[in-house]
């Protein structure tokens, strides 16, 4: 089994169904998930657009009835007024307000609209549209019910009532919803007059079965105080509804909530009462089982095409790597002169189909005549590197800097080393030439690093190569400008009290980045580091702005310059800890433009 899987046939047809199976998952949960949200909210947004236009429709019927009221009244207080005259005066007013009612039902289809007159009064006894105010009671209406009203509604359930043969000869009783309006008199303390407009609750269940036919959504007209006056489920009316769930339509401050697996939408219609819309979730999970069938069958077609294919490009990709492989293997850097043969690679025949397993194998048969056709010449090559490197070493001396440089070239003259002594004069020449022909303060990021590399070439070899650096810069920075002398304070700090016994070899690393529209400039070393009341002298120092010539003249100088919103606007910070080291950030912003020489 170990030999099997450490084919590379086998590595790769894993990595390819790894790169395959994998993303193929992730992108076949990732789009389930999408679409069954997708789904899902579409589903909510449905149910609840349908509760809308259910509300809609059960607003206009009540607004209608109030309309209804509304016009009647005008009825209702000429008939009272017309009472006080003559009596053909009051009968004409009767007849006008029966033939409005019987209008209005045959237009609006109202149920019933009944009126209430005093008992003494000769139409209070129709009985078709007319009562006393005395039947009330038969509505379980008391005229205290009604005393408070105005010119508004009274809006009551009533189950079971009982209305005139005439009219519903094959439904005499009725569970009714009931607009009531009445005129109080204050002055005598009794009610005038009252009229109710009857509706069967059959017609708002009804519309509640209508608007969710086909689907488990559950509609319901309901009572403040819970009870379920109509519903799309006709053995749910005159059931009350769980307090729990009431006290949660109550509070519910978004569009719909969650209770007992179901989601609730409710709706407030113009007489208080509550439309409220019943969701289960097995209704949205089963709209969306589609869905993930579809998926999962798409997957499982997908899945035996896609091993298919991986195993022939497998196949073909390892059976040429195989090949080279063993070509590879064939082939030694000593073989012996009678069996000194070049392996060939098998390729097609035309140079333009070559791809890169091809192109390899080509190289490698190259490589193989070249290989053995320069080994001795490798190896002499390397005998003499070694030579130089040694010769190199030999070379290195260890003088001090600047103050007495000229004094270490003589010295080196006098004991024959005139290569070296002819290298730092060059270098010397080189440094001072960099750094006295700019007129200007600001130079090229790449001109700076090169007087870096100067300096710091001449202190290694003043200190017999203890010293080494490395300048790493992103491309195309070394085209902004930057003040002269920024970094030669530092290094110089860095090398004079970065060595010590405990850090005999200084590495110092620059590196310059980008910012954010800024140019950054770091300097590490290994030294033996700054202590820290030193340390917090220097901070204090470079935010003051301050420069002092007796202590850290050139990294205050320096922070002065920079600082200037003419010469980048920069700051310096440093961090270091003894004997692990400094690193001290320079920051300035980034200035284009052509040197001034």
């Amino acid at each position: 089994m170990k030999r099997y899987y450490s084919l590379f046939q086998t590595k790769l047809l894993m990595a390819f169904l790894l790169c395959t199976l994998i993303p193929l998952s992730i992108l076949s949960y990732v789009s389930y998930s999408v679409s069954r949200s997708i789904a899902w909210n579409k589903t909510m947004d449905a149910s609840l657009l349908a509760a809308d236009q259910l509300h809609v429709q059960l607003s206009a019927r009540i607004h209608q009835a109030e309309n209804v009221a509304d016009t009647l009244q005008y009825n209702m207080y000429a008939l009272s007024q017309d009472k006080h005259m003559d009596f053909f005066a009051h009968l004409d007013a009767i007849t006008l307000l029966r033939t409005n009612i019987s209008l209005y039902l045959s237009t609006f289809d109202f149920h019933q609209i009944c009126v209430f007159l005093h008992d003494d009064d000769f139409g209070s006894e129709e009985g078709l549209y007319f009562y006393p105010l005395s039947a009330l009671k038969s509505f379980s209406v008391t005229p205290a019910d009604l005393e408070t009203l105005g010119a508004s509604s009274l809006w009551v359930y009533r189950s079971q009532i009982e209305t005139p043969f005439i009219l519903h000869p094959s439904k005499p009783k009725t569970d009714s919803v009931i607009c009531c309006r009445a005129l109080f008199n204050q002055g005598r303390q009794q009610l005038d007059y009252a009229y109710f407009i009857i509706m069967d609750t059959a017609e708002f269940s009804d519309m509640l079965i209508s608007s969710y036919l086909n689907t488990e959504i559950s509609g319901y007209l309901v009572l403040p105080d819970g009870m379920v006056i109509a519903s799309s489920k006709p053995e749910s009316c005159n059931q009350i509804l769980p307090q729990e769930l009431m006290q949660n339509i109550a509070e519910c401050t978004e569009s719909y909530f969650e209770y007992n697996n179901s989601y609730f939408h409710y709706l407030t219609l113009e007489n208080g009462w509550y439309q409220v819309t019943e969701i289960p979730m097995d209704y949205i999970t089963t709209s969306t089982s589609g869905l993930l069938r579809m998926i999962l069958f798409t997957l499982l077609l997908t899945l035996p095409a896609t091993l298919l294919v991986i195993l022939f490009i497998s196949r073909s990709l390892s059976v040429r790597i195989h090949t080279l492989s063993k070509a590879m293997e064939s082939f030694r850097l000593n073989p012996e002169p009678a069996t000194d043969k070049i392996f060939a690679v098998t390729k097609p025949g035309n140079p333009s189909f070559y791809d890169e397993i091809d192109t390899l194998g080509l190289t490698f048969e190259q490589m193989q005549d070249t290989i053995l056709q320069n080994m001795n010449s490798i190896l002499e090559l390397s005998l003499k590197e070694e030579r130089l490197k040694y010769q190199l070493l030999q070379s290195q001396i260890n003088p001090h800097f600047l103050y007495n440089i000229l004094g270490t070239i003589k010295t080196c003259q006098s004991l024959g080393k005139l290569e070296t002594a002819e290298q730092m004069l060059t270098d010397l020449t080189r440094f001072y030439r960099m750094t006295l022909h700019k007129s200007n303060d600001l130079i090229l990021l790449k001109d700076e690093m090169e007087i870096v590399s100067l300096y710091l070439n001449m202190e290694k070899q003043c200190r017999n190569n203890y010293l080494d650096w490395e300048i790493n810069m992103e491309d195309g920075i070394e085209n902004f400008l930057i003040c002269r002398f920024t970094l030669q304070p530092f290094l110089e700090n860095s090398i004079l009290h970065g060595i010590s016994a405990q850090t005999p070899n200084i590495l110092i690393r620059i590196d310059a980045f980008y910012g954010d529209d800024t140019v950054l400039i770091k300097i590490t070393d290994n030294g033996i580091g700054i202590p820290s009341d030193k340390l917090c002298e220097i901070r204090q120092n470079l935010n003051a702005r301050t420069v002092t010539y007796d202590k850290h003249f050139g990294i205050c100088n320096v922070n002065a310059r920079i600082s200037s919103p003419h010469y980048g606007n920069g700051h310096i910070e440093i961090q270091s800890m003894l004997n692990k080291g400094t690193c001290i950030t320079i920051e300035f912003s980034q200035m284009e433009g052509v040197e001034i020489e």
